[in-house]
């Protein structure tokens, strides 16, 4: 086991890296059906991890209620009995009323209800944040409030304005700053796989620091 940890793990990711990347900028004959096999193996790792999931679930949950977990086991029946209807409703029909009726009237609506709960989380913590105590919390604040009011219906109201600024800090205003954000998550990601594909990157084969 020590030697699949130590020295498979390690050259399975970079075999899969290089095939992969050789595939997608140079046409090798004969390379394309070994991607496109590692494809459709990354699919079927997708759906095993799912199916583990769904068993971590009905185990960790299955055990609240065996227990009498105080507080929790109610609502580990709900989210099982919930989770087996649903499975069950889909594998019969997905485009089954029934199916379709607690998509719909369910779990679109639990939807709306967590951002809507997201929003007043955000509110509430702008409220703490947006505090005018230097030059930079100020423009934070007054571009905040400028985009607000740009979404809300009342802010045209209050002046037409507000959606041509909002507009612009919208666009012009953040695109520079949110490409720099994309650009160093790339970059970092681009690092992340050279330490894994060389073997630096102990989290990913399970080890410490």
């Amino acid at each position: 086991m020590s030697f699949i940890k130590s020295t498979a793990f390690k050259y399975i990711p970079i075999l899969v890296f290089a095939i992969i990347i050789a595939d997608y900028f140079f046409a090798i004959s004969g390379l394309g059906s070994i991607a496109e096999a590692l494809r459709q193996f990354a699919v079927v790792i997708s759906n095993i991890a799912l199916g583990l999931g769904v068993i971590s679930l009905l185990k960790i949950h299955g055990k609240n209620v065996q227990r009498r977990v105080e507080g929790r086991w109610l609502y580990s029946i709900v989210t099982i009995v919930t989770f087996l209807t649903v499975f069950i409703l889909g594998l019969i029909n997905t485009n089954g009323e029934q199916y379709q009726w607690a998509f719909r009237n369910v779990y679109t609506t639990l939807e709306q209800t967590m951002y809507a709960s997201t929003g007043f989380f955000i509110v509430s913590s702008a409220y703490r944040a947006f505090r005018a105590r230097n030059i930079d919390a100020a423009l934070l604040l007054i571009s905040g409030c400028i985009v607000v009011f740009t979404n809300a219906p009342i802010g045209e109201v209050i002046w037409s304005g507000f959606p041509v600024i909002g507009d612009w800090l919208l666009g012009p205003g953040q695109l520079p700053g949110y490409r720099v954000l994309m650009l160093i998550a790339g970059f970092g990601t681009i690092v992340y796989a050279y330490r894994v594909i060389t073997g630096n990157e102990r989290g990913f084969f399970g080890g410490g620091e």
